[in-house]
């Protein structure tokens, strides 16, 4: 999914001394709540909860529903939000959206001067929808369930006019090398991923050649991750069993589960291990 315009958003969470967010534990189906320093002022509190607000309202999210009607398909209407200028942008599907923002106390939320492009796109069904519902946001709400995030939208009757859907991918960011092929472990140094979330792109060594592709996140997938169209320089390798292998491991992957130590770990449709990621801390 391309994406020509970062968007990012800033918000003030004002919602009690104790908590920020209510979350729920897909795994273990329990209620939990995201805590902040015990002790602290009220002041500090809030300061705490603007802290975490911003880095988790930051970035990109997916439209999830409008109204109670959930959006289906591959190129997804999303919103990203920025916190340094006060502004939105994204797409509602057809159309490139941005605007500007308030965020005040007791979760009021008001998106104004918003514009859109005018192409006309027969097959878009949301496109009107999702501008009205943008206009009318008044309040806002966040919920996590397992390791990802929901934001809910609501009028000035209280009414959810949008949900939007934040992957969890973020911490596959950055410089990978590879410690495991299937089963078989890799020695090789030189075999190193560097993976761009917020380009979708990927690109690195097989040990031999260089390769680039893209990336995949299924906005309705927990973990979800393709690596696709990935291409390589032609030079000759005195391992191209290896090569091969990682290839058909990258075509492969469709999760990937995060591991203690800097390790991700990365899985076929079927749940067999294909790949095993180690986190390098200084890519020369």
């Amino acid at each position: 999914m391309n994406r020509l315009i970062y968007i990012l958003f800033t918000a003030m969470m004002v919602s009690g001394c104790n908590s920020l967010f209510k979350t729920t534990d897909a795994t273990a189906g329990t209620q939990a709540e995201i805590e902040v320093v015990a002790g602290a002022t009220e002041t500090e509190v809030t300061e705490n909860q603007l802290k975490l607000s911003k880095k988790i309202l930051n970035g990109e999210w997916v439209i999830y529903k409008v109204g109670s009607k959930k959006i289906s398909g591959d190129e997804r209407p999303y919103i990203n939000f920025s916190v340094s200028d006060g502004r939105f942008y994204g797409s509602n599907g057809c159309n490139v959206i941005n605007g500007d923002f308030a965020v005040e106390k007791n979760k009021t939320l008001t998106l104004s001067n918003m514009i859109s492009t005018q192409q006309y796109c027969a097959d878009v069904k949301y496109d009107t929808e999702i501008n009205q519902a943008l206009a009318n946001v008044r309040t806002y709400e966040i919920e996590r369930e397992g390791r990802e995030y929901y934001l809910h939208l609501y009028n000035s009757s209280k009414e959810k006019v949008l949900t939007l859907r934040k992957h969890n991918m973020d911490y596959l960011n950055g410089a990978w090398s590879i410690i495991a092929i299937g089963e078989n472990e890799c020695k090789d140094e030189a075999v190193r991923l560097v993976i761009d979330i917020p380009e979708l792109k990927i690109h690195g060594n097989t040990g031999c050649n260089i390769l680039n592709g893209t990336l995949y996140i299924d906005p309705d997938k927990e973990n979800a991750i393709q690596f696709q169209q990935i291409i390589t320089t032609r030079m000759a390798c005195h391992n191209a069993k290896q090569e091969t292998a990682l290839l058909v491991a990258l075509e492969n992957v469709d999760v990937c589960r995060k591991g203690k130590d800097g390790v991700a770990i990365m899985y076929d449709t079927d749940g067999n291990q294909v790949l095993m990621l180690k986190r390098i801390d200084n890519l020369e």
